[in-house]
């Protein structure tokens, strides 16, 4: 198995029963997920769960995935899923606001000051979770609007609105620090 296998290709052997197939999707989407899930919930200890929980009903599920080409696209939408069913349900622990990047840029040299990176980080995770999930999978993640509308079960037009209202409540917050 090379490294450079699509993940269709990885899906496909998966399916044939190629478990290190599917550990090769895992770590190729696992860091992106988990720092998804991190800033989405505030807290690490619910994102490694959730995290878990994704990779764990894509394993089971995988043979459901009808476009085998966009396997990250559906494990973050069982993501997001599993984080609004867990948001329904009454939380015993309020989550501590842990938006410290999770590692992803850690020593990497940064153009934004650290205060900079920490107000924003701060101001995103005051979005409503609607807009929160729309500006991490667009900004954060790279996601198209096409392929956030399949993670989130929204339509496009919806999603589009969501973003504009996220980025003008970020800037009137950017605007109010200064």
């Amino acid at each position: 198995m090379r490294t450079a296998d699509t993940d269709k290709e990885l899906v496909e052997q998966a399916l044939e029963g190629r478990v290190e197939a599917f550990n090769l999707l895992v770590w190729r989407w696992q860091r992106q997920l988990y720092n998804f899930l991190v800033r989405l919930t505030g807290n690490r200890s619910l994102a490694e769960d959730i995290c878990q929980e994704a990779f764990l009903r894509s394993y089971l599920s995988l043979k459901e995935l009808r476009e085998r080409e966009r396997f990250a696209s559906w494990l973050f939408r069982i993501a997001v899923n599993l984080y609004r069913s867990d948001r329904r349900r009454p939380s015993p622990l309020a989550a501590a606001a842990e938006l410290n990047d999770a590692g992803d840029s850690a020593g990497e040299a940064h153009p934004m000051s650290r205060e900079m990176l920490l107000t924003i980080r701060t101001l995103i995770s005051r979005l409503k979770p609607e807009l929160r999930e729309v500006v991490l999978l667009r900004f954060f993640h790279g996601f198209h609007f096409e392929e956030m509308a399949g993670i989130l079960d929204c339509p496009v037009g919806t999603l589009k609105s969501r973003l504009y209202k996220a980025v003008d409540e970020l800037r009137a917050g950017l605007e109010s620090q200064k």
